[in-house]
């Protein structure tokens, strides 16, 4: 095993070789966060001071959780897959797949990305004849996942306006439809997991005990729920490495709570802080401007960056008069900068919110510039990938009424918008699925859609037994998609990317340790493994809990099917937030969708 400590400087030893105790490390930018972060979960194993099992990691996007993964199998002589290393939403995922019916779920529960969510909401508003003006889809949605956030179910929102009370009607009943279609949201994913520890002793317990090293990423950047959630996963006994930096703290917008990181402080009684003062990435004069611009900040934790790269060029700033002014001014520095040699795609232009890029775009179409609006649609978010995966929704739950509004009538089938009507009726009117209600709809209505039931009843029974990659190629076939696109005049592109979904489902079931030939739709057991729980002990002290009622996902690493997984893997990545750099080409992002790609 390589020497791990090696190249580390001061501070990141002192960091990677903490004892096992509350420890928040207050990493600046570009001070190797990641590495200590991964060279402290190698040490701990290495001197036999926790296990594979007992570390849970936390990351916030799945692109760090992947550099992780790997970063560790490098160092480590052991299989790092079953390792819980990943973001919030895809350990509750993986928690409440392995305890679905503690949860009050289906083991099928599919997971909703922010456009189904929407559409989901649009659905409910219609079906309730909601007025979508004076109470807009979108304000709704944001007042239902900051409320899940905060941790409230609609019984728990205080509200004293009429306004509001609808708006709490409407999440009590939105609640209701997720449930009866056995799907959940991002912001429900957290919720319910919680809940699921919070209101489950025996469970919480078992976790406890298996989690006995805790390492957050991005600490700074916890909501509520999120700090609420790993407190339950700590108790009273476990130590939590937080690494973060309170001065990178951008998005309060989103529910985001700097505060975790004082609060953590006081109510963890952490007795070690070390700041990662040393910046590897920048020059001095950026460190200067920078250190001198955040020293305004209200409550910082404090530190001050410094660098041993010299001092490097000097700050340029032009204030323009107007924003075509400053666009134009962008334009000519790029062609400078071009002209020197410099490649486009190593040129970023950055602004605060989406609204300020439609001047430069304008600007540089004029100009001729290519150039990519980075955080664009991701692979999982296009509208042909999600039709596919709309069909193997509905394979693996049929009860699905996101996926099966999406797909009734794609590609075409003669059923149209007042049958969808008729149908969304019958199924409120009977309180069940969409799928459950066709045999109440008669007429050519009834029997257009009993035809749809037929199809979708016919691909489940014919995938029984096909592996991942077949069952998505064979769902691209027959629900129809492959003809549609291909008689479609720019359906080319579509059609690669539906052939890029097979080979999605090819890697990922390799990346996660299933055969090849494994069934899409059955729990195998990896090799070797047991299918009886094995109970570990963790020190003399701590008892594991033995008990029938709780399943432990890492002696049974597979309690998802390859296809459940693989749409829990969709629909985590749709809703990241990290895309992949494009051709040769300027590169335009907001601050947010620049953090971590430094």
């Amino acid at each position: 095993m390589p020497d791990l400590l090696a190249n580390l400087n001061p501070e990141q030893l002192a960091a990677v070789t903490l004892p096992n105790e509350p420890a928040l490390i207050l990493a600046g930018a570009g001070s190797g966060k990641t590495r200590v972060l991964i060279t402290r979960i190698a040490w701990l194993i290495q001197q036999g001071l926790a296990s594979p099992a007992t570390i849970l990691g936390v990351t916030f996007t799945n692109k760090a959780a992947r550099e992780m993964m790997g970063r560790l199998q490098a160092l480590l002589p052991i299989d790092t897959r079953g390792m819980w290393i990943g973001t919030f939403h895809g350990l509750c995922n993986r928690m409440l797949r392995a305890h679905f019916r503690d949860a009050g779920l289906p083991q099928t529960f599919q997971i909703l990305d922010t456009a189904d969510q929407l559409s989901a909401i649009k659905r409910l508003m219609k079906g309730l004849n909601v007025d979508d003006e004076k109470y807009p889809p979108k304000n709704l949605q944001y007042f239902i996942n900051n409320a899940k956030e905060q941790g409230l179910r609609p019984k728990d929102v205080d509200v004293t306006d009429s306004f509001n009370r609808k708006f709490v009607e409407l999440y009590e009943a939105y609640d209701q439809q997720c449930q009866r279609e056995g799907v959940v949201d991002f912001a429900e994913l957290l919720l319910r997991c919680y809940e699921l520890l919070a209101h489950n002793p025996p469970l919480r317990a078992h976790y406890q005990a298996r989690f006995r090293d805790i390492l957050v990423d991005e600490f700074q950047d916890t909501n509520k729920l999120q700090y609420a959630w790993l407190k339950l996963l700590a108790g009273a006994n476990n130590a939590i490495f937080a690494v973060g930096d309170d001065d990178q703290s951008i998005y309060a917008f989103r529910g985001a709570n700097v505060g975790n990181m004082r609060d953590f402080e006081n109510e963890f009684r952490v007795k070690h802080m070390i700041k990662l003062e040393q910046n590897y990435r920048s020059h001095g004069h950026i460190l200067d401007a920078a250190n001198h611009l955040i020293a305004h900040n209200a409550r910082r934790l404090g530190k001050n960056l410094r660098t041993d790269a010299g001092h490097g060029e000097p700050v340029r700033v032009y204030e323009a008069a107007t924003d075509s002014q400053e666009a134009g001014w962008i334009v000519e520095e790029i062609r400078a900068l071009v002209n020197q040699g410099l490649a486009r795609h190593e040129v970023a232009v950055l602004y605060r919110s989406n609204a300020q890029s439609r001047m430069i775009e304008h600007t540089l179409v004029n100009a001729g510039i290519p150039y990519k609006v980075y955080g664009g649609l991701r692979f999982f978010e296009r509208q042909e990938v999600k039709h596919a995966l709309a069909y193997l929704r509905l394979i693996d739950n049929p009860n699905d009424d996101t996926a099966f509004a999406r797909v009734v009538n794609f590609p075409t089938r003669g059923i149209g918008a007042r049958s969808i009507e008729q149908l969304a009726d019958a199924a409120r009117l009977y309180n069940c699925s969409m799928a459950a209600a066709i045999p109440y709809v008669t007429g050519k209505a009834g029997s257009s859609l009993a035809s749809f039931a037929n199809l979708i009843a016919k691909m489940r029974a014919e995938t029984a037994q096909l592996s991942l990659p077949e069952t998505v190629e064979y769902t691209v076939r027959m629900s129809g998609l492959a003809d549609f696109y291909q008689s479609e005049r720019e359906g080319q592109d579509r059609l690669e990317n539906l052939q890029e979904l097979v080979n999605a489902a090819t890697a990922f079931v390799s990346e996660q340790g299933y055969g090849l030939d494994t069934p899409a739709r059955s729990i195998p057991l990896r090799p070797g493994a047991s299918s009886a729980p094995e109970i570990v002990s963790l020190d003399g002290e701590i008892e594991v809990i033995d008990a029938p009622a709780i399943t432990d996902p890492a002696q049974n690493p597979d309690v998802m099917t390859p296809l459940a997984g693989f749409l829990s893997h969709a629909s985590l990545e749709a809703g990241d937030n990290q895309a992949q750099a494009g051709q040769d080409a300027v590169q335009l992002m907001t601050v947010h969708a620049a953090k971590g790609l430094e």
